[in-house]
């Protein structure tokens, strides 16, 4: 149960804009540090994945895209890496990786297929599997190990 206090006149209120828009700067960067984690947990799939998936001419691997809301925050590039090229958005509270061939889908799924130029079935799958704790400390804002 509170204590009530008593306060001279006048001075109850006092200061209650400032305690209000630092309370709202503090949800704002909950907000944003939130939507910064989710972004860096899904770029951080996506790399893996990619290294994971099999290649043969690269155009798997080159086509992993991040979402974020739906809207296109990273794309991968032939040969290796992803590269950020949209706006990290004020708040998101979806996001997705993808492999964007017609055989994308083929290839993860088939575990008896060979890939004698590296990869494996289940490269995205695997991922969220494996690196399941590392993730979700990305989500909640921690660094990556």
């Amino acid at each position: 149960m509170g204590i009530k206090i008593n306060f001279a006149e006048g001075e109850y209120l006092k200061g209650l804009d400032t305690i209000t828009a630092n309370i709202q700067d503090a949800v704002n960067k909950m907000v944003s540090k939130q939507t910064k984690g989710l972004a860096d947990a899904l770029l951080y799939v996506a790399e893996e994945a990619q290294q994971r998936a099999p290649v043969d001419t690269g155009d798997l691997r080159g086509s992993v895209k991040v979402e974020l809301d739906g809207d296109t925050y990273a794309q991968g590039v032939k040969g290796g890496g992803v590269n950020i090229s949209g706006a990290l958005p004020n708040a998101a509270t979806r996001g997705s990786v993808s492999f964007n061939t017609i055989y994308a889908a083929q290839q993860h799924e088939q575990i008896n297929y060979s890939h004698p130029h590296g990869g494996q079935a289940k490269y995205l799958e695997s991922v969220l599997v494996e690196e399941q704790d590392r993730i979700l400390k990305l989500i909640a804002g921690g660094e990556a190990e």
